[in-house]
């Protein structure tokens, strides 16, 4: 068990302020919000990296401490990778991974090397030197040294910025399979919401130093609190009925006119073709704007029923 407990930090201003968090072995939480709200710094004290103005952090029954308290800052079964990546940069790229792997039998090691090299698309670049790699090499890279350690925390800052959509799934898959076997416990730090909402247990939504919710990936998507908060897990539609403001995702509507739900009318604009779905866009009242999704045009809609999955 993870525990954060009333963390305060503040640097001429207040950052954080009475973060508290609890997470389970085998969990994944997804830490979401703004640019600038602290999310990076709170990871930094989780690692051992920085000291907090005060709170507490335990790993099980092990207090992690600051630099303050440590020759070597840091915690061995928490490991940190942010955009710094801290590569060794002037050895190889398998010398890297080799490095955090050799706690293990020779050939235990060299066995998890190769899988990592394999997970993360580092094959053809095995005797490259670090320090000679592209952003998105040195990040996979920094990925597969954490993963190497086999840490009981692993504490990602922004993990999938400089990825590939086809290598972020195969990524995404690995982590949920060390949640699994490993019970390996996660953090994820972005500001991008829609890149957790298929990985984390539970989601964090962070903003001026503070954790203002803890929910499920469902209830952030579909019962946002406000427009603000919903915009970080993809695009949300607000109408007003009756006078009242009314948020529904793009999915979240019926052609079914006899169905239950709010009825209204629409203009159609323009259409999106993006693959598996359309974005239908339309002008609601002469005003706003709403999109909605569908696996064809919808061109020749005029109303629709608002179908909320959780009302």
């Amino acid at each position: 068990m993870l525990k954060v407990r009333n963390i305060h930090f503040a640097r001429h201003k207040s950052i954080l302020s009475g973060i508290d968090l609890d997470l389970k072995p085998g969990q994944i939480v997804g830490l979401v919000g703004p640019s600038g709200a602290g999310k990076s710094t709170l990871l930094k004290i989780i690692a051992g990296l920085l000291d907090a103005d005060s709170g507490t952090v335990k790993l099980g029954k092990d207090q992690i401490v600051g630099p303050k308290n440590l020759l070597i800052p840091g915690h061995p079964e928490v490991q940190l990778v942010n955009q710094d990546f801290e590569l060794d940069l002037f050895h190889t790229v398998r010398e890297n991974i080799v490095l955090k792997a050799n706690y293990l039998p020779k050939n235990e090691c060299n066995e998890l090397v190769d899988e990592l090299l394999d997970i993360f698309e580092l094959n053809h670049l095995t005797q490259q030197i670090a320090k000679t790699l592209s952003g998105g090499e040195q990040q996979r890279l920094a990925l597969a040294r954490a993963l190497a350690m086999e840490p009981k925390v692993i504490l990602l800052d922004e993990p999938f910025a400089h990825v590939d959509a086809h290598l972020k799934s195969r990524i995404s898959n690995y982590l949920m399979a060390l949640k699994k076997i490993r019970k390996t416990i996660f953090i994820l730090v972005t500001h991008d919401g829609q890149e957790v909402l298929s990985l984390a247990d539970q989601i964090a939504f962070f903003s001026d130093g503070k954790i203002q919710r803890i929910d499920s990936p469902e209830a952030f998507y579909f019962a946002p609190s406000d427009a603000y908060e919903g915009l970080f897990f993809g695009d949300l539609n607000q109408i007003k009925v009756q006078r009242k403001e009314m948020l529904f995702r793009p999915t979240e509507f019926s052609l079914d006119l006899m169905g239950a739900g709010e009825e209204i009318e629409l203009k159609f604009i323009r259409k999106s073709f993006c693959g598996p779905y359309y974005q239908n866009f339309f002008k609601v009242g002469g005003k706003g704007t709403i999109v909605l999704y569908h696996k064809e045009s919808l061109e020749n809609v005029r109303k629709i029923k608002i179908d909320k999955r959780i009302s």
